[in-house]
């Protein structure tokens, strides 16, 4: 499987199992609203209020999911619609690490009004026990924004690490299926993954299976694919094909390079280009590989493993490979 094949296909999991819901329910805000397409910095200071006028503020500096941002300063942009059968749709699945800060466009496509807000479980338990008391009310707030049918409204937000939930807390739409849930990796994360493939780079250079026996998932039905050959489990890779190098090469060099990962709830997949060059003992042959290299992993008791990988490559040619 192709990498763009692979990662539609994980998007198409994420799709259908992440931010599905359950069937329709009705309800809706009444209230006005600032026009369409309203500046991002009007609404980071303006509260919602309730059809008495009783203003609403949420504390989002201390929010455990981020805080708000002004639209200038976004690393990202998706757009979201909001629909009647108490769906988001996402223009892209939301991939975010810590620190991102992300502009959210959000247009109704429905006729009847409807929320995005941005919080934990309890902030959102919290707002919808307040919007059972007061239905009418009406958010611009900086992480919740009430969008009436045909409107766009913006929102943008800066994430920290942990859980984040989508949500429209208008009664009766949560409960409807109205919310999404993305995992905000941390910044760690990345330097965790990258050392991890640091360690099998070492590992592969000097014959030395310790980092894979750490890193690696041992578990029935694990294959890792070498240029066209597959080791069954964790021990036929380490015994049969990376310590045996150590005796059977007067050198090894492998360089992993431009590598990228990107996440799925538990699940993350690195892709990283590859220059493998090396001399047999035997033969005194030498060789000077490139290709790429896929790397699958899984997060278990909190602790990012890898599970799977395939590498590809053919004789290097200079100016011909290209990530």
């Amino acid at each position: 499987m192709t990498i763009k094949h692979l990662k539609s296909a994980l998007l198409t999991m994420t799709l259908a199992g992440t931010f599905a819901g359950a069937a329709f329910a009705g309800g809706e805000h009444d209230g006005s609203h600032d026009a369409p397409n309203a500046e991002q910095e009007k609404s980071e200071h303006a509260h919602g209020k309730s059809d008495d006028g009783h203003a609403h503020d949420h504390d989002n500096e201390g929010s455990p999911v981020g805080k708000p941002a002004r639209s200038t300063q976004a690393t990202k942009t998706i757009e979201v619609t909001t629909l009647d059968n108490m769906r988001y749709e996402f223009s892209t699945t939301p991939e975010i690490k810590e620190g991102d800060i992300v502009k959210f466009v959000i247009t109704n496509k429905g006729k009847i009004a409807h929320e995005f807000s941005i919080g934990d479980a309890a902030e959102h338990k919290a707002h919808q026990e307040m919007m059972r008391k007061m239905p009418g009310m009406v958010h611009q707030d900086g992480n919740t924004v009430t969008i009436q049918p045909g409107q766009t409204q913006q929102l943008t937000w800066q994430f920290k690490s942990g859980e984040a939930i989508f949500a429209c807390n208008i009664p009766g739409h949560f409960e409807a299926g109205m919310f999404a849930k993305t995992d905000v990796k941390s910044a760690g994360d990345d330097a965790y993954i990258k050392s991890i493939i640091a360690g099998i780079e070492y590992g592969w250079e000097n014959g030395d299976g310790t980092p894979f026996r750490k890193h690696f998932l041992d578990f029935d039905g694990a294959r890792y694919i070498e240029s066209g050959g597959q080791n069954k489990g964790l021990t036929s890779l380490v015994e049969h094909h990376v310590e045996p190098e150590k005796d059977a090469l007067d050198y090894l060099k492998i360089d992993f390079s431009n590598i990228e990962i990107h996440y799925e709830t538990n699940f993350a997949w690195a892709i990283a280009d590859t220059r493998v060059k090396g001399k047999v003992k035997n033969s005194d042959r030498k060789f000077d590989k490139s290709g790429y290299q896929t790397f699958l992993f899984r997060k278990v008791d909190s602790v990012w493993k890898l599970v799977h990988s395939h590498s590809s490559s053919r004789d290097y040619k200079p100016g011909k490979h290209a990530h």
